[in-house]
């Protein structure tokens, strides 16, 4: 009994020691993304609707690539090089942005990062998921997205304080150097634990499974709903002639106060409740862009609320209920598969929204539309004779 709960307490302390990696790591591209689309389109000159096809191919390339990535790992178990492989693109693309000079390379270095975040995705959802005690996935994501989020929060509003005092882009990003190092510094101390602690095997109970069908149909279910998600970016563009200049990277923290809050809450309920849980964030995806439609500043921020509400949800307890239901051997390639359809879903958004942006009505039937065909996939996805 002794053994069994200090091999519980040295995973929970690995998940720790990840989500402070996802702490730097998140401070770093969550601080860089919250101020690309004005960087992007003031400062280097590019159109929104160039930028929304950037933010897709970005999403798209970020979140495809899991599925070379799942199963590469799944392969060679060789979850930690992947891992650190990602981190290290992941970490150094945006802040390389202080020394770009149009938006060629700028859009090269977006993409980049997002590939770098795709690559380590997967094969850390797989070291998260395996460190977890029975029974308790979902608390063990909480646990990293709480951390994680805590990153996201404070890099927007170091970007913000940048931007107050010196009014340079270029020096905020060149400040990202500094927590990239850090977040590369402690994914060592995070693999150094990992290889002293003793191997565990966590085994699904009979039933609790997932056919190959109801994945499919769970997966194109979430892949819908992503692609009928208002991008915060967008709002950010929307917001440069609203508001200050240095307000705008507190509405993307507005964001990730949002995606913290939610995905910790639900990830918390997902062990209590379950996988219907997942309807919530469908629910509140629709919502979105109605904010938008009320001619005042502060339903900018509440639009980018409602935004991290609908990431948070996704980012917890969806990915919780692959890890859960999907055999350990299989986890990395049904997280590969699960992404990239994801990712394939927000691309779509962010071209068809990049395209619609300037018809708000057409946006909000096109979001509506896609939300309520992502429910009838999610419906049948759960029934249990599939």
């Amino acid at each position: 009994m002794a053994g069994k709960l200090k091999l519980i307490s040295q995973g929970t302390m690995l998940i720790i020691i990840l989500g402070i990696v996802s702490l730097f790591a998140d401070f770093v591209y969550e601080g860089g993304r919250s101020i690309v689309p004005q960087f992007f389109t003031t400062g280097l000159g590019g159109s929104v609707f160039l930028l929304g096809i950037v933010l897709g191919l970005g999403d798209f390339v970020g979140y495809s690539i899991r599925l070379l990535s799942g199963r590469l790992a799944d392969k060679t178990h060789g979850y930690w090089n992947l891992t650190f492989i990602g981190y290290v693109i992941n970490m150094v693309a945006l802040p390389l942005l202080a020394f770009t000079g149009n938006y060629i390379i700028a859009a090269v270095l977006i993409v980049a990062e997002r590939a770098g975040k795709g690559i380590r995705t997967p094969p850390k959802d797989y070291i998260i998921s395996t460190a977890a005690q029975t029974g308790k996935i979902g608390r063990a994501f909480a646990i990293n997205e709480a951390l994680d989020q805590t990153g996201a929060i404070i890099g927007p509003l170091v970007m913000a304080l940048i931007i107050l005092y010196t009014n340079s882009y270029r020096f905020a990003f060149e400040f990202l150097f500094l927590p990239a190092a850090l977040a590369l510094a402690t994914l060592v101390i995070a693999y150094r634990f990992h290889r002293r602690m003793p191997v565990a095997k966590h085994n699904i109970a009979p039933g609790k499974t997932m056919t190959s069908r109801r994945f499919l149909l769970y997966s194109l279910a979430v892949a819908v709903s992503a692609a009928g998600l208002y991008n915060v970016s967008f709002v950010l563009v929307g917001a440069q002639t609203v508001v200050s200049t240095y307000l705008i990277p507190l509405i993307f923290l507005t964001a990730m106060v949002g995606e913290g809050f939610f995905g910790v809450v639900f990830g918390l309920l997902y062990d209590k409740v379950g996988k219907n849980l997942v309807y919530a964030g469908l629910i509140i995806a629709a919502i979105m862009p109605f904010a938008l439609s009320v001619p005042l500043p502060i339903f900018l921020f509440v639009a980018a609320l409602i935004f991290g509400a609908v990431t948070g949800i996704q980012d917890t307890m969806m990915r919780s209920v692959v890890g859960s239901m999907i055999p350990e051997g299989k986890r990395g390639r049904a997280y590969g598969v699960f992404n990239s359809l994801y990712g394939f879903g927000l691309m779509a958004s962010s071209i068809i929204i990049g395209y619609l942006y300037y018809s708000l009505g057409t946006v909000i039937l096109y979001v509506l539309a896609a939300q309520i065909l992502a429910l009838v996939f999610l419906y049948y996805s759960f029934r249990k004779n599939l």
